[in-house]
This record gives C-alpha cells, structure tokens and sequence, in this order.
C-alpha cells in the first residue's frame, strides 16, 4: 500500500498510475486543508491510499523495485481491503451514474447543481459520502441520507448573540453596500428589546448616508432605545464606554466596497477600537458565490466572526450560503426573510437549510 497527496483526485491518479499500475486498488480518499491564516485561504489536498495485488507484483517492480517489499509485506491485508473497496464503489457508482449505466450525471449532482452549490464543491461533497463505511447495498434512500447528513454537519456550527448578564456584550455589522444592514440591525434590536426585555443601544458609523442614519433614527424611536452618531474610532469607543449599563451595543457600520482596499483598512482601524466587539458580516443571499466569495475574503482583514444572511425571500436557492460555509469555517448566525421589522429574521436552523439545499 502507498499514500499519494495531490491538489485533486485527478493528480493523485496520475501517480497512483504511474507507481503502481492501471491495475492498482483505490483503498480510501479523503480531502483535508492545509495552509491558510485564521481560517482564510487554506487550500483542499486530496489524499488517496492505493494498494496492488501480490500477482501484479512483478509487473510493478520492473518500474518501481523499492515497492516489492513494502507490498509484500501488506499482501496479506488486501482481501479485506479489495472488499472494503467494492462496497465504496457500490456507493460510487450511485453517486456518479443513472441505474442505466450509461455514464449520465449522478442524479444527486444535478440536483445540487440546480440549488447552485458549485460544481467543485458538489464534486467534494459526493467524494465525501463515497468514503462512508456501509454494510448493505448502497441504493438512492441510502446515499440521500448520507447526503443530508454530511450537509447538516457543515450547517452545524450556528449560534446566534449570546447576552451575558455580567457584561455588555458588543456587536457590530459589516459589509458591502445593498445589502441591508442597517434594517437587519433595527430587526435585532427590536427582537431583544420588546421580546426579550434586554437593554439595548444603538450607534451608527455610516455617516456617509444621511439616509442611513434617519432611518435607524427612526427606528431607535420607535424601539424605545437611544442612538448615537459617531464619526471616529475614539467617537466610537466613548460611546460604548457610555453605554456599559446595557445589555447589548449594536453598530451599525457603513457599507464598503470589497475592492476598496483603504474603506476597508479604515473600517479594520474603527472596530480596532474595542477588542471585545464581535464581528458579523453580512451579505446578501442573492449575490454570485465568485461575488460573495471575493466578499468574503477582503472583509477577512477585519476578521469577521459569524455570517448573517440577507434577502432570504428574494432567492430561490441557498447554494451560495452553503458553498461559503463550506469553504470558509465561520459560524452561521441570523437569516433575513424579509423588510418586516422585528419579525423577518430568525436564527439558522441546520434541518431546515438542509432540506432546503437538497429539495427537489
């Protein structure tokens, strides 16, 4: 037996061939990142263990002779690893073709491809499940549920604001511009201030829209709860030293273009201000995964600690959602469904996304 680690499944081929023969056995895959900082940027690795038949011995070793002891030594093993690899194939060829045989798309495939999960990463997904260990013969119902368990374990990791009743806790929403935080920030206040009696203040950074700040101005009258107006990061971080007597400080930041790489800087420089404010970036569920995937990755210099999603009811699929949760191991937090304030936003829940990923 021998491990190969390559970029992709078709490198990793490429030398199992070239080792150990067209007549090698795939005993496992996986696919593992390395590399990357905070979480950002790693890169996926395939691994691929393969192993060749003591009879094909002879052929080998004519290209690669240190292998014949190493084999020789493992031939023993091969029957119960000849027979764990015809059960993963069972599952592969579920995965990869139509019972016809005929070397159409995985019914599963199309079926991620039309709620816009990625092609690479609706790949990914099915190699994942191809791995899974099983005992009786793989069929449609069996794969599905696979399937849906290893979506539900990437939309796993959700958790919402969490009020300490010993502290004040900070929250600030970033993002580009369009797509609606200033509503979404008027939303949460709302929930915790009339559902759940916490004390509440607001503050606004997007100065730049005069709209932007009657509007949370409105809001904040409504609601009940105070408002300030802060031009600078010291502005800012007297603010929320005024306001520790509450439960929750929400700010509201101006909207920044990804490719503005000085707005950026400068809105990293405001949140600098105060270690303690948790980060949520937010985007809108109708923006491009390349869109929202570059989103993702210029807003990482202000290192965003959760996701929170926009514009629910105005896409028809959830494919960008779960193509940045899989790249990106971030936590999901609140879901936007709508302009209603405070009733149209809720926390994610996993069996819902699940089966909105995989509907029909």
């Amino acid at each position: 037996m021998k491990s190969y680690t390559a970029n992709s499944m078709q490198e990793a081929m490429v030398q199992v061939k070239s080792e150990l023969g067209r007549d090698a056995v795939i005993l496992h895959t996986r696919r593992f990142r390395m590399g990357g900082f905070l979480g950002f940027f790693s890169k996926e690795k395939v691994e691929v263990t393969a192993a060749v038949d003591s009879a094909d011995l002879k052929k080998v070793v004519k290209k690669t002779p240190a292998l014949l002891t190493e084999q020789a030594e493992d031939a023993r093993m091969l029957p119960l690893q000849a027979e764990l690899t015809n059960m993963h194939k069972m599952l592969e060829a579920v995965l990869t073709k139509l019972p016809d045989g005929e070397g159409q798309a995985s019914p599963f495939l199309q079926l991620l491809l039309r709620n816009d999960v990625a092609l690479p990463i609706a790949n990914s997904l099915l190699k994942e499940i191809s791995g899974t260990q099983f005992t009786a013969k793989s069929d449609a119902a069996l794969t599905r549920h696979l399937l849906h368990e290893r979506i539900a374990h990437y939309f796993s990791n959700i958790e919402g604001i969490q009020i300490d009743s010993a502290s004040c806790r900070t929250v600030a929403l970033i993002g580009p511009t369009g797509v609606g935080k200033t509503t979404t920030i008027a939303k949460i206040a709302a929930d915790f201030t009339l559902k759940q009696g916490s004390k509440v203040a607001l503050i606004t950074a997007d100065t730049y829209r005069i709209a932007a700040v009657e509007q949370l101005k409105t809001y904040a009258d409504i609601i009940g709860v105070p408002l300030d107006i802060v031009y600078s990061a010291e502005e800012l971080k007297q603010a929320i030293d005024r306001h520790q007597d509450k439960d929750l400080i929400l700010v509201d930041t101006a909207g920044r273009s990804p490719g503005n790489l000085s707005h950026l800087t400068e809105l990293q420089a405001l949140l600098a201000v105060d270690p303690a404010i948790e980060t949520y970036l937010v985007l809108s569920m109708t923006t491009k995964y390349q869109d929202a995937l570059d989103i993702v990755e210029k807003f990482s210099v202000c290192t965003p600690q959760k996701l929170l999603f926009t514009k629910a009811d105005e896409s028809t699929n959830i494919g960008t959602l779960f193509n940045l949760i899989y790249r990106f191991p971030m936590t999901l937090s609140y879901i936007a469904t709508g302009q209603d304030v405070p009733d149209d936003i809720e926390l994610a829940n996993t069996d819902k996304l699940t089966n909105l990923l995989l509907k029909e």
